[in-house]
């Protein structure tokens, strides 16, 4: 069977080159006894993207056509935008070539809302729900038949239909994905930036953070591959494609720790000679974890701390405390040569004055602790379905229980953000941070680290 796999459409342009779409990288290799092309929008300017989408589609004469859905919205507030409505579009550039082709749907996004989108996109024939893998395979294989494969959205007589959930596959039989020509043209994704191309090295994630779709998406056992086997797929990635930066994908790195530290006393014995960066938890965290890393080539650690206080931890279920991310801040000064970042919520249940004062000393005092290679970043959360922050929003009335999670455009996506009442003076506050430093004080501090870092004959960790 000759399959079309499509990435959905961002719907902009907002960086130069586009996202590695690595989940249908992981369907094309699971389908191995078919025909199967990757199709990606993105690396084409907006909207001519569509015809081109046609002309691929016209040219290879696919049996059926699946779509990633992976975001439906940016999740930010302070830069609203809906990707979800370039779905549509992308379904009918396909009809308009064969209109009596076979669509199905995937992706995280789809997952989260996959009834709301079954419902809302009459077009998708069939949905795939969770991790697609195994059930890619079965459902090609009883297309007459859905009925007979878990995991999977339907039509029948008008109606969606929800076959059940399957058991998640063991994501360490996994083998590394195909990227041979003939399914995707990697040159596409070749480029300075670090986070363009993604290396998953285990699905799952430990932690039950009160906003996360993770545990919804792949549940709390972690599922690792063989360290072996992941740099196996990064010195493939460098020697095969040229792949000069990369980023890990898992929700969190360094747990367990000893599978982090595999990776990386793999990846020096075998002297890999490639940037990259991840995610970390605070939790534990050593000078000595940290000078490992740097040595096996990671320039860029983030942090999803999500607020400053014990009180809004616990609120948020992070299962660590101030003194923790104190710890981590310490010991991140000392490893010189990564850039570091921290990621801080504007709101959540139990913020008071005291948190949301704290927070903003932090989001200048982290740049100041790292000169030229220190952020932060504060949003807000984006409330979706399957969270525990969800029935708390509306258990205050922050939204209603069956809010539209599919939003028409930008007015109604910031909706969907918790920001209560009492706390909106709060917002208030951080949105003329937020204003101030992007117009002002950061375009100044890139200007100045650049200076310096001329003057020192060196790159400003910024300009990477």
């Amino acid at each position: 069977m000759r399959v079309l796999l499509v990435q959905q459409d961002t719907g902009r342009r907002v960086i130069r080159y586009p996202l590695f779409p690595i989940g249908l990288t992981y369907i094309a290799t699971a389908l191995k006894n078919h025909q199967v092309k990757i199709f990606d929008p993105n690396v084409y300017d907006y909207p001519e993207c569509f015809k081109e989408l046609e002309n691929e589609a016209r040219n290879f004469q696919p049996d059926i056509v699946g779509i990633s859905i992976r975001n439906i919205d940016t999740a930010n507030r302070k830069d609203p935008f809906v990707n979800f409505k370039t779905v549509k579009p992308t379904i009918q550039a396909v009809k308009r070539v064969n209109p009596n082709i076979a669509i199905m749907a995937g992706g995280t996004g789809f997952s989260i809302y996959a009834n709301e989108i079954m419902e809302y996109l009459p077009e998708i024939d069939y949905g795939i729900y969770l991790e697609g893998e195994e059930t890619a395979v079965d459902l090609l294989a009883n297309l007459n038949a859905p009925e007979r494969v878990k995991s999977i959205f339907y039509r029948k007589n008008g109606q969606v239909i929800f076959t059940g959930r399957r058991d998640l596959p063991d994501f360490s039989d996994f083998p590394i994905t195909r990227k041979d020509p003939e399914v995707i043209d990697m040159a596409k994704y070749i480029g300075p930036l670090h986070n363009i191309i993604g290396v998953q090295s285990k699905r799952g994630c430990v932690f039950n953070c009160t906003y996360c779709s993770y545990l919804f998406l792949n549940e709390r056992k972690l599922r690792l591959r063989n360290p072996g086997s992941v740099v196996d797929e990064i010195v493939e990635l460098v020697d095969k494609y040229g792949v000069k930066g990369f980023t890990f994908v898992d929700s969190v790195f360094n747990i367990p720790e000893e599978h982090a530290r595999g990776i990386c006393h793999e990846m020096i014995k075998r002297n890999v000679n490639v940037e990259w960066g991840t995610w970390l938890t605070p939790i534990k965290l050593s000078k000595d974890f940290l000078l490992l890393l740097r040595e096996a080539g990671c320039r860029h650690i983030g942090f999803s701390t999500d607020a400053v206080t014990d009180k809004g931890l616990r609120s948020l279920k992070k299962g660590y405390a101030v003194r923790e991310i104190e710890e981590s801040m310490r010991i991140a000064r000392q490893v010189k040569g990564m850039a570091v970042g921290f990621n801080f919520f504007c709101a959540y249940p139990d913020m008071d004055l005291k948190a949301a004062v704290k927070t903003v000393t932090t989001f200048f005092k982290i740049p100041l602790l790292f000169p030229g290679r220190g952020g932060v970043g504060l949003n807000w959360i984006r409330l979706e379905p399957h969270t525990e922050i969800f029935s708390t929003a509306v258990k205050e009335g922050v939204i209603a229980k069956d809010a539209n999670f599919l939003p028409e455009n930008e007015d109604e996506l910031l909706k969907l953000f918790y920001v209560p009442s009492h706390q909106r003076h709060f917002t208030l506050v951080f949105d003329f941070v937020l204003f101030m430093t992007e117009s002002v004080m950061k375009p100044l501090a890139i200007f100045l680290f650049r200076i310096i870092g001329k003057i020192r004959g060196q790159k400003s960790l910024y300009d990477a």
